[in-house]
């Protein structure tokens, strides 16, 4: 199997920052270069620099998938509702529902593409380490 192709991983990780960045305009009182949405981003621009240069790595593919889920439970799921534990209280609005499910659908992409990474590259390295017990 070939692993995910770099330009997939890449739009990934834009749509998935590109959605974050909308409900943060949206909703909060924040300019894009504010360190909540030029912090993610240079995560995101780490990760998909880290798996440019290696796109067969099941540790980078992984820590996309992770990165994409946080973003999807904390972000998109979770700091919606209105939870004791959350240092503010959400606005239980249509629009801010809709807000996150913008925000939530935009990670879908990174999650399926990340775990499908993770899995081929995970396969891979099974592969090899066969290969290499058989020698």
């Amino acid at each position: 199997m070939h692993p995910i192709s770099r330009l997939t991983m890449a739009a990934a990780l834009a749509l998935s920052w590109a959605s974050m960045l909308a409900h943060n305009l949206y909703e909060l009182p924040l300019r894009p270069d504010d360190p909540e949405n030029s912090g993610p981003l240079v995560v995101a621009i780490a990760l998909g620099l880290a798996y440019a240069a290696r796109p067969d790595s099941f540790l980078v593919a992984t820590l996309v998938f992770a990165w994409g889920v946080l973003n999807f439970v904390i972000g998109g799921v979770l700091s919606v509702l209105p939870l004791s534990i959350l240092p503010f209280v959400p606005e239980q609005t249509l629009a801010h529902y809709g807000a996150h499910v913008i925000y939530t659908l935009g990670q879908l992409p990174l999650v399926v593409v990340a775990y499908r990474a993770a899995r081929i590259a995970g396969a891979s390295r099974k592969l090899s380490a066969t290969d290499t017990v058989a020698r």
